[in-house]
């Protein structure tokens, strides 16, 4: 009995000493590679098993050993080699995930755990759709499919053991052991294990910081130095030629061109070259001449024309259809490196291809240089094409034969000549930066011998100030208008209040529920009176950008009801009724603002309605935003009154305009209601418009909200 204890205690004492050696690893160094080879060969050691292996998920799925510990005379090396995606499929990758723990193989008994279903299913029986829907434990109760017994058989393997590696909550990779003879684990041996895969993940997670330190520091000191460098007193045409060798040099590529575009000062173009350059048949015309880089230069958008922003992040060119990609090249963004990884591959650089048929260019980047919206010139850094050369473990092939188990797994190089080399996102945030620097001291420059453009420059800017100070009297104008012409803001709430006030006053009720009835009304009512006056007094904020939206589940059907209730009295004594159309139950709005625009809306249609109806419709439609349909909430106020002429129809959303002088005359108001409207509906990310057919022809008014999930 004493010595079970002591060998208890021992093999205790052999666990921690495996954590406090990881921790003490991991402390000692951040480089990942000399704690992940000190990982499994310690966990090689703690198990005792013929081979333990980190396997690294790389982005397409496929993976690779980068650390290992084994026995040659058990097990062979499987160090550095990829395996496809297909050995690790997605199920099996979501299982990982949705586990979160070690997973053990006995290849004799061809089981995972016991499983307590009566008909379990394999792994290959499972989509990633089962992983996320069905329960965990039904999942890891399962036989081996007979798929991956074949799969560890062919590597002569009898039991495996796999523990995920995580990288905050994306799965990094597996910690394997494999063992030649089937073997068993203690639960207290696995948890150890479980723990060490911890540790890794926090190595993992430090090395990333230290990895991203360095990066950055390095940038950092790249830019101080060409900094440096264009603030030097040399000539500028030194100070430039050095900053293009450097910038070349620091991205790892083969050639580089400088160009500067003429201006007032130089009535002719500036270009610096380094390294070998394409070689076009027209030797007058240089490359930034060409559509592909002019239309980088170009900022000015044209008019009439759909085009959709590039992501603020750099991201490689898709050029397929020529007009589209123009205009999202000419709206990129100020200051938006753009990268193309493979020449031959762009439709747009089709023209100036030639030009490079002689040289090994693959891949370009270019910088657009702009002060403002003044181009100054381009940046444009070339790389040649690479060699790569894979090893894979087993023979990889796009037949559909090497798709089942591999019977053997020797080496298979991949090796491919002439390849396209990405530009990684460091190397673009990296020359975006150099740009900038280049851009100001381009434009510094061109303002220290050019006294001429320098005035030009302030002038602008006195004119901005012109400009800046007519609006700001127009405003203070504007508001004076306002704090004198609330009443058609306030009249509807107003009198449907006193309304009721009177009804109870007078005593005209017929029994206790119509008299809550009149109160519930009567309260509705001062309360929209004191959110109108409210939101009314905020439209300088709205002006300012300091109106804030309260977003929550509203019920369409209760609100409306309350604008029916609210519009009563008035539909009562104008004859005119009231119908509501509601197919939307909820809608992702704020409440205030969303009854705020409705109110104002049908006490318009009210006011400038003598005869017939007035209807509100509300449901769900596919509107196109941004040449993408997407699925709206649909708001649509509809009167027989008055109408107006269609070319006064965008400007009734202007402050204070109202069709003209003899309508505010009979029917008073301030002409803010619609304002209000069109700037609360933009805060709720909707649109708003106007249609009459004409004069005396009716109006309506629709406004959208995005269908946001609720």
């Amino acid at each position: 009995m004493v010595e079970r204890r002591q060998a208890v205690v021992a093999h205790g004492l052999t666990q921690g000493n495996l954590l406090n050696r990881m921790t003490n690893r991991i402390r000692q160094t951040l480089e990942l590679q000399e704690i992940l080879a000190a990982t499994v060969a310690e966990v090689q050691s703690f198990l005792g098993t013929d081979r333990v292996k980190i396997y690294r998920f790389q982005a397409d799925g496929t993976g690779q050993v980068i650390a290992e510990a084994t026995r040659p005379d058990r097990l062979p090396s499987l160090l550095g080699l990829h395996f496809p995606a297909g050995d690790i499929p997605p199920h099996a990758r979501e299982l990982f995930i949705k586990a979160r723990q070690r997973s053990i193989i006995d290849i004799p008994s061809q089981r995972i755990t016991l499983s307590r279903l009566e008909q379990p299913r394999t792994t290959g029986d499972l989509t990633v759709d089962d992983v996320h829907n069905f329960p965990l434990e039904d999942i890891l109760s399962r036989p081996v499919d007979p798929c991956h017994v074949e799969y560890l058989t062919a590597m002569g393997v009898q039991s495996s053991l796999v523990i995920p590696i995580f990288h905050r909550q994306d799965l990094w990779g597996l910690l394997v052991s494999h063992h030649a003879t089937p073997k068993r684990f203690s639960e207290k041996r696995l948890q150890t294990v479980q723990l060490v895969a911890d540790h890794v993940s926090i190595a993992i997670a430090q090395s990333q910081l230290l990895t991203n330190t360095r990066a950055k520091a390095s940038r950092e000191a790249v830019i101080n130095q060409i900094s440096t460098l264009l603030h030097s007193p040399m000539p500028s045409y030194e100070v430039l030629q050095l900053v293009l060798e450097q910038a070349v040099k620091v991205n790892g590529c083969v050639a580089g061109r400088l160009y500067v575009a003429a201006n007032e000062a130089d009535a002719i173009s500036q270009l610096y070259i380094t390294g070998p350059q394409p070689e076009s048949a027209n030797c007058e015309q240089l490359l930034e001449t060409t559509p592909f880089w002019q239309q980088l230069l170009v900022s000015d958008t044209q008019p009439n024309q759909q085009v959709e922003r590039l992501a603020a992040e750099p991201t490689e060119l898709s050029l397929t259809n020529h007009n589209q990609d123009w205009m999202a090249v000419k709206n990129s963004g100020d200051d938006q490196p753009q990268a193309v990884t493979d020449i031959y591959q762009e439709p747009l650089l089709e023209t100036v291809l030639p030009a490079f048929s002689e040289t090994q260019i693959r891949g370009l980047l270019v910088m657009p240089l702009r002060y403002g919206e003044l181009p100054l010139g381009c940046l444009t850094l070339f790389r040649n094409e690479i060699d790569t050369n894979i090893l894979w473990a087993g023979r990889f092939d796009s037949d559909e034969r090497n798709q089942r188990v591999r019977e053997s797994f020797e080496v298979w190089q991949e090796l491919k000549q002439h390849q396209a080399q990405p530009w990684a996102t460091g190397e673009i945030e990296l020359v975006r930066s150099l740009g900038t620097h280049l851009a100001m001291a381009i434009m510094q420059n061109r303002l220290y011998r050019c006294e001429r453009e320098q005035r030009i420059l302030v002038e602008m800017r006195n004119r901005e100030l012109n400009v800046a100070r007519t609006s700001a009297e127009e405003a203070s104008r504007l508001k004076s208008d306002f704090l004198s012409s609330t009443s058609h803001e306030l009249r509807t709430p107003l009198a449907s209040t006193l309304n009721y006030l009177e009804l109870l006053k007078e005593g005209l009720y017929d029994n206790e529920e119509e008299l809550q009835e009149y109160i519930n009304v009567a309260y509705h009512s001062a309360e929209n009176l004191v959110d109108i006056i409210n939101d009314i007094l905020d439209i300088a904020k709205i002006e300012a950008g300091r109106m804030y939206i309260q977003w929550e589940t509203v019920n369409l059907r209760e609100l409306l009801q309350h604008q029916e209730r609210l519009f009563k009295p008035e539909s009562r004594q104008k004859g005119i009724p009231l119908l509501i159309d509601c197919q939307v139950e909820y809608v992702r709005a704020d409440l205030v603002k969303l009854r705020q625009v409705l109110t104002n809306l049908l006490a318009n249609a009210f006011k400038f309605t003598n005869a017939g109806e007035v209807r509100l419709c509300v449901k769900r439609c596919i509107q196109t935003i941004n040449q993408s349909p997407q699925s709206v909430i649909e708001f649509a106020v509809t009167d027989t009154g008055i109408g107006i002429d269609r070319e006064d129809a965008n400007s009734l959303f202007e402050p204070f305009v109202q069709a003209d002088g003899s309508i505010k005359r009979r029917y008073g108001g301030t002409g803010l209601g619609l304002t209000i409207c069109k700037r609360l509906v933009e805060l709720l990310n909707g649109q708003i418009w106007l249609h009459s057919p004409g004069k005396g022809k009716g109006t309506t008014i629709t406004f959208t909200l995005p269908d946001r999930p609720l």
